[in-house]
């Protein structure tokens, strides 16, 4: 049985001004990828204080501002805006109908944004709140996060109930109390408290963009309220965005806190493997059942991971260059391989720390969908698996699909399996099957025909993303806010890292290249985000909202990013 499948490499899905961002940002990388090119050095703090309002530290703390925060947290954190796998479209699947709760019940706890803030709906749930500046020469500033959260599998497993909003005086409990109404909750209040000043008119127009469907790619949200920001304002038009995600604060040696937003994420693809095959009475089974077959093939992939690797000049590899400046005696053997310039070994000692830190240097495969078998007396006709591919810089969507094709084929060969691989698809390889063998086969008296034919599909492909800028006016004031809020006897060292998901702003790439995921949790105070006994700590809540408050003041106070500057685009054109 012959079986030949080629398959051509397609062109990319990055948006055409990201795609070309992406390429001067590759070529500038290689332009500057000597290690002794990177200094670590950090821009000035930024005191927002000139301003005149009130400091962050006068307004949010105490007990009656906690107990408002806790009010509103676990209000927002009780509605179970649960975005699944298998949603309808908006007015056609009624599980979407609670974000109408949602909806009103922000209405109702911040007044004044909804007074002051025009609120546009996109696609029925998506918000869009905008307050205009009053210089039209400043690109807006662009704050986002996400109003769903994943479902809850098993309620009875929970601490306490898992839309109750629980807070025990210092934990607040809840899906959702993390990711992501941590941001959500702070960034409205943020701008609640600003905006309830009538004096306050801001000088440069402010965007607040929340999708609701973040967990399940945000096609629907974030993926229409993309286009619809870059049809009002044009592509490169914001200052700056800033979105969940990110490592949060890192305090190492009590005397240096590495604020750690991400400036890029991995790539995503879902591989998705059917094996349709011949079924029958359990009574008489062939040696290997469907399931049996498919369980050759996780084995298989999971025997085989990507490996690490570090790139020079990534944004991983700088980290770990101000670690070694700042806090050297932390970690002595990762100080001496960075000054010895040794990335392999580096590498291999980075990918022991822990699995962030692991899967920041290589491309994870999670086999995390398993469906198969319908009776316990028939053998199963169709099975199905699902692979989660976070895809790291040095690979690719292509990569992932060869890799998937190459380790199937001696399973493909042993069972005389025919192929359908990815067809119709973008991004494929040139991948060949040969003849099948049978070398492997059970071989037993008589014939066995399985019959089977395995098809592979892919979804939500996503390209790594461009690297955000560390340096420059919009980074500066970012850095330097980030340095004043949480300012403490020791140093704060923000540094740029990568995400090892993804987040909606993976539809706002056209919109400008200074795109952060951060929100400054500290380690150990935001926990169990997807799982059972979500929290947040909700004095280290308070610290977020004190850093939104800051960062729009100091946004508003600058005059960087202006409008009447050359466009990215422009630059790129002329490279």
């Amino acid at each position: 049985m012959m079986m030949m499948r080629s398959l051509a490499l397609a062109a990319g899905v990055l948006p055409p001004y990201a795609v070309a961002l992406a390429g001067r940002l590759h070529d500038t990388a290689h332009r500057d990828i000597e290690t002794s090119r990177f200094k670590c050095e950090l821009p000035p703090l930024v005191d927002p204080s000139s301003d005149g309002l009130p400091a962050a530290r006068d307004i949010f703390s105490g007990e009656e501002a906690l107990k408002l925060q806790v009010e509103r947290h676990s209000t927002i954190v009780s509605i179970p805006s649960i975005s699944y796998d298998d949603n309808g479209e908006p007015l056609e699947d009624p599980r979407w109908e609670v974000f109408y709760t949602l909806h009103d019940t922000l209405e109702s706890l911040y007044p004044n944004v909804h007074r002051r803030m025009d609120r546009v709906k996109v696609n029925t749930f998506g918000l869009v709140y905008t307050i205009k500046g009053t210089d039209p020469s400043l690109k807006p500033l662009m704050l986002a996060a996400h109003q769903d959260v994943v479902p809850v599998p098993d309620a009875s497993a929970w601490s306490y109930p898992p839309f109750s909003g629980h807070f025990d005086g210092q934990w607040l409990w809840g899906r959702g109390a993390s990711d992501d109404k941590n941001s959500l909750t702070a960034l409205m209040s943020a701008l609640e408290e600003l905006l309830a000043n009538p004096n306050w008119i801001p000088k440069r127009t402010i965007v607040f963009a929340l999708g609701f469907d973040e967990e399940c790619s945000g096609r629907r949200g974030a993926g229409t309220i993309g286009p619809y920001l870059e049809s009002l304002y044009g592509p490169n038009s914001m200052a700056l965005i800033l979105d969940e995600g990110g490592m949060g604060l890192d305090l190492v040696g009590n005397d240096t806190l590495y604020a750690l937003p991400a400036v890029m994420e991995k790539g995503h693809v879902d591989i998705w493997i059917e094996l349709h095959v011949n079924g029958g009475h359990s009574s008489t089974p062939f040696p290997h059942t469907g399931i049996g077959i498919v369980a050759e093939i996780v084995t298989r992939l999971e025997a085989h991971p990507w490996k690490p690797k570090l790139i020079e000049g990534s944004p991983i590899h700088k980290h770990f260059i101000c670690q070694s400046e700042y806090s050297p005696d932390s970690a002595p053997k990762i100080t001496k391989l960075i000054k010895r310039g040794d990335l392999k070994e580096l590498a291999k000692e980075l990918a022991t720390i822990d699995r962030s830190t692991h899967y920041r240097l290589q491309t994870s495969q999670a086999v995390d969908y398993f469906l198969g078998g319908v009776k316990i007396n028939a053998m199963p006709e169709y099975i199905k698996i699902g692979v989660n591919h976070r895809i790291a810089p040095q690979d690719s969507i292509p990569a992932v699909k060869a890799n998937i094709l190459k380790q199937i084929k001696p399973i493909v060969k042993k069972f005389s399996l025919a192929v359908k691989a990815f067809e119709g698809e973008e991004q494929n390889p040139d991948f060949e099957f040969g003849e099948s063998l049978d070398d492997g086969v059970v071989a037993p008296m008589y014939e066995v025909d399985y019959n089977g034919t395995l098809v592979l599909t892919s979804s939500q492909l996503t390209q790594v993303t461009p690297i955000s800028p560390t340096t420059g006016p919009v980074w500066d004031i970012f850095s330097g806010t980030i340095q004043h809020t949480f300012a403490f006897d020791g140093k704060v060292v923000p540094v740029g890292e990568l995400m090892t998901g993804n987040t909606d702003t993976r539809h706002y790439l056209n919109l400008t290249p200074n795109i952060y995921r951060w929100i400054p949790t500290r380690k150990g105070l935001a926990l169990n985000a997807h799982t059972v006994d979500e929290r947040v700590d909700m004095l280290n809540h308070m610290e977020i909202l004190s850093f939104y408050y800051d960062l729009i003041r100091n946004f508003d106070a600058s005059d960087a990013a202006s409008t009447a500057e050359t466009s990215e685009t422009e630059e790129i054109s002329e490279l």
